[in-house]
C-alpha cells in the first residue's frame, strides 16, 4: 500500500476534525436553553415594536406573547427598553458554566458577555467555576501536545519503515487519532448538564467509524506487513493501533450510551402555560 495519498486523505479528515473545535462543541443543556429563551425574546420584541412603536419594557407587556421557558431553570429580564433600543440578558438560574447572554441594541445585538462582564451576574460561584473550567482547559492543551507528539512520531515511524506495504501498518496509526482526540475530549467534558446535539452525535459517530476503520485495518495488516528486518517494527505498530482503536470505540460507545438519554421531563425547554383566567 503506497502511504503519500492515504496521508494526504488522513491529514484531511485531521484538519476537517479539528475544524469544530472552532465552535462549543460540548454544550450545557442550560445554558441552550438560556440561548433560545432570549433568542424568542428577540422575536416577541420585534413584534411588539411593529404593533406599539417601541419595545416592551418588562416581561409582564409581552405575557400575551406567549414567551414560555423552564423559570426555575433560565432567568431572562428586560433591563431597559424605550422606542428605539432595548437590552435584555439571559442565563441558567444556577450557572455551572459563567456564561451569560445579551441582546443590546447599541451592541450590535445578540452576543455572549465576556469575563469581565460575567462577574456583574456570576456573583457565589464564579471563582470555583472558573477554577474548574482552567483545570480543564489544562486538559485540553496537555492532551492536544500529546495528540501532536503521536502525530510526530507517526511521520518519524513512515520516515524509518517506509517500504511496499507499510501502509498497512502505519494508516491505521493515523487514523486511531482523531478518535482518540474525541476520546479524550469526551472524558474530560462529558456530564449529565451536556446536552447531546447533532453536532456531539456526529463526532463520536464519526469517531466510532474511524476506529472501526483503524482496527479493521490494524487487524488486515499482520498479513499484509511484508516479511523482513522491518516487520517486528510495524507489527508492533499495527498492535498500538489496535489497542488505540479498541479503546476509542469503547469510550465512545459508552459515552453515548450514558449521556444520550433525552432531559427528564422538568429540564425540557417548553413548559406548557396554564390557561389564564377569563
Amino acid at each position: 500500500m503506497n502511504l503519500s495519498n492515504p496521508l494526504r486523505i488522513v491529514c484531511l479528515i485531521l484538519a476537517l476534525f479539528v475544524a469544530p473545535g472552532c465552535v462549543k462543541v460540548f454544550e450545557n443543556d442550560h445554558d441552550l436553553q438560556a440561548q433560545k429563551a432570549l433568542k424568542d425574546l428577540m422575536a416577541i420584541q420585534d413584534q411588539f415594536r411593529q404593533k406599539n412603536q417601541r419595545y416592551a419594557k418588562n416581561l409582564v407587556e409581552i405575557e400575551d406573547y406567549q414567551l414560555e421557558y423552564h423559570s426555575g431553570i433560565v432567568y431572562l429580564e428586560i433591563e431597559s427598553a424605550d422606542q428605539n433600543k432595548y437590552r435584555a440578558i439571559a442565563l441558567p438560574a444556577e450557572s455551572s458554566t459563567a456564561r451569560v447572554f445579551a441582546y443590546d441594541t447599541e451592541q450590535g445585538g445578540y452576543y455572549e458577555m465576556p469575563e469581565e462582564e460575567v462577574a456583574s451576574y456570576v456573583l457565589g460561584a464564579l471563582n470555583y467555576i472558573r477554577n474548574e473550567q482552567r483545570q480543564k482547559r489544562v486538559i485540553d492543551v496537555v492532551s492536544g501536545v500529546l495528540m501532536v507528539v503521536l502525530i510526530g512520531m507517526g511521520f518519524k515511524l513512515h520516515g524509518l519503515y517506509k517500504g511496499p506495504n507499510s501502509g498497512w501498518a502505519l494508516v491505521p496509526y493515523f487514523l486511531t487519532i482523531p478518535p482518540l482526540v474525541m476520546s479524550v475530549a469526551a472524558m474530560n467534558h462529558m456530564n449529565r448538564d451536556i446536552m447531546m446535539t447533532p453536532l456531539l452525535q456526529g463526532l463520536i459517530f464519526g469517531s466510532i467509524a474511524l476506529a472501526g476503520l483503524a482496527l479493521v485495518g490494524s487487524m488486515m495488516s499482520f498479513n499484509k506487513i511484508p516479511p523482513g528486518d522491518n516487520r517486528s517494527a510495524l507489527a508492533g505498530v499495527a498492535l498500538c493501533s489496535l489497542m488505540i482503536a479498541v479503546f476509542n470505540i469503547g469510550v465512545l460507545v459508552q459515552t453515548y450510551i450514558k449521556y444520550s438519554e433525552p432531559p427528564s421531563l422538568r429540564d425540557t425547554y417548553f413548559i406548557p402555560a396554564p390557561p389564564r383566567p377569563r
